[in-house]
């Protein structure tokens, strides 16, 4: 993600600002299981969960780039 040109379009656009701080708040959820050394059942079921939730999220932001002219 293009994370520069983004943030040009959440200072302008609310609702790509809230698509953009929900992906930022995931990428660091998924750091943080990422970190470990081990994952239980339910920590691998959230990783990919949060995979799937920023796929969707960053697809989300650059439609709305895409209809803004960007």
């Amino acid at each position: 993600m293009d994370k520069e040109l983004v943030k040009q379009y959440a200072e302008r656009h609310p609702e790509i600002r809230e698509l953009f701080e929900r992906h930022q708040a995931l990428e660091r959820e998924l750091d943080e299981l990422v970190r470990k050394a081990y994952l239980t059942a339910e920590e691998e079921v959230r990783k990919k969960q949060i995979q799937k939730e920023k796929l969707a999220l960053k697809d989300r932001i650059y439609e709305l780039i895409k209809r803004e002219g960007g």
